[in-house]
């Protein structure tokens, strides 16, 4: 696993605020606080609740419902990438109708887009679905050289496609030509539903996640399959997961996730727990503990493997 691939849960992770001129947006988000593990002991660090992005995103009407966007967000100061530099995770340009929308370049892959809905924990880099994701995958959850079709609304259900064009290498992960994935949602009665498949090299990845509201609180059944961990043929993995957040007031929620994992070459579980704390509704207080028993990643998708047993952090995040 690259220590250049990061866990990352992207555009949903962000809120976007007008600036500058019609049509134009910047947001981002960053936080800052303690962190404690038993691999490096107590240190001062960025990206802890989710990646510190900044996002520029551009559009115009072009008339018979037809719209032209481009999009660039960029990773800044997070572990994994130098912390004096920015690193690109989005950089594509698009057009929307009713046909639906495709967009090239740089972008989230339409199963870990998928899978990403499934996580109420918001894509935290301690304890969060895209841990998993980047155990089984291996090549991340932003792909460079693509395209992607994200197809119109039909029948309540929402579809998308990435299929890469060329080889290449890239902070974000390997490209290779012809590789792509697959990823489905829509909600029937009660129930959330989605799936997604991937291809790359190697390896192929399934994704299912069923999300319901219970009472108050939202949970999330996951379940991700893949029969080439690190391209590694015949190591073959599957994971299953449950992740709940749960109001405790207006400002307070809790948050609850555990992952098991049985494969040849990881294995074992994820246990996390936490608390966000909403001082506004763009500034949070927040705090994370994650326990890993057996040959599984803690806070994988920040910098690589962690030898760390446990890990806490506390600390404070802004958006804008």
């Amino acid at each position: 696993m690259k220590k250049t691939q990061m866990a990352l849960a992207a555009v949903a992770l962000v809120a976007s605020t007008a600036a500058m001129a019609d049509g134009v947006t910047i947001s981002g988000r960053f936080d800052m606080g303690v962190q404690n593990g038993a691999a490096d002991g107590k240190t001062l660090s960025s990206g802890l609740l989710a990646p510190n992005f900044l996002n520029v995103g551009a559009s115009e009407d072009l008339g018979n419902g037809m719209k032209a966007t481009a999009f660039l967000s960029t990773i800044v100061g997070q572990p994994g990438f130098n912390t004096s530099s920015l690193g690109f995770a989005q950089s594509n340009i698009g057009l929307s109708g009713d046909f639906g929308g495709i967009k090239l370049g740089q972008m989230v892959d339409s199963l870990a887009g998928t899978a990403l809905g499934f996580d109420v924990t918001g894509g935290q880099n301690i304890g969060s679905l895209v841990t998993a994701l980047f155990q089984h995958t291996a090549t991340g959850v932003f792909h460079d050289k693509a395209v992607q079709y994200n197809a119109p609304t039909i029948g309540g259900v929402n579809a998308g496609v990435t299929y890469l064009l060329e080889n290449g290498t890239s902070a974000i992960g390997d490209t290779t030509k012809g590789d792509y994935s697959l990823g489905a949602s829509t909600d029937v009665g009660m129930a959330r539903l989605g799936v997604g498949y991937s291809s790359y090299s190697a390896n192929k990845a399934y994704f299912i996640g069923v999300g319901t509201d219970i009472g108050s609180a939202k949970v999330n059944l996951v379940y991700l399959s893949s029969n080439a961990v690190g391209g590694t043929s015949g190591a073959s993995a599957n994971t299953v997961g449950v992740n709940t957040q749960i109001p405790v007031t207006d400002a307070l929620a809790a948050r609850v996730a555990y992952y098991t994992t049985d494969g040849s070459t990881i294995n074992g579980s994820n246990t996390v727990l936490g608390a966000l704390y909403s001082l506004s509704a763009k500034t949070q207080l927040f705090a994370n503990y994650e326990k890993v028993t057996g040959a599984v990643v803690i806070n994988g998708g920040n910098g690589g493997t962690d030898t760390a047993t446990n890990r806490s952090t506390v600390g404070i995040s802004t958006s804008f």
